[in-house]
């Protein structure tokens, strides 16, 4: 189940990401300090599914203890 807390950047539920949509997110540690200026692009279905298994935290995607994500935006949609 999909929390109902809203992407910070984007202001969209995390249901709301679009499967083949590519986004574009900043990596980010637990203190909210970039770690990589370079964004890291990931398709909407794997974020759904990052969420479903862990979690998100103040509008950001967990990808693990340490890492977020910030969906920053979208770059285009893949072709699936």
């Amino acid at each position: 189940m999909f929390f109902s807390k809203k992407l910070k950047n984007l202001d969209i539920l995390v249901e709301d990401l679009k499967d083949n949509e590519i986004y574009l997110c900043i990596s980010k540690n637990k203190k909210g300090e970039v770690l990589d200026e370079e964004p890291v692009e990931i398709v909407g279905k794997e974020l759904k599914a990052l969420v479903e298994m862990q979690g998100q935290r103040r509008g950001l995607i967990r990808y693990g203890r340490e890492l977020f994500y910030e969906v920053i935006g979208t770059k285009e949609k893949a072709e699936i």
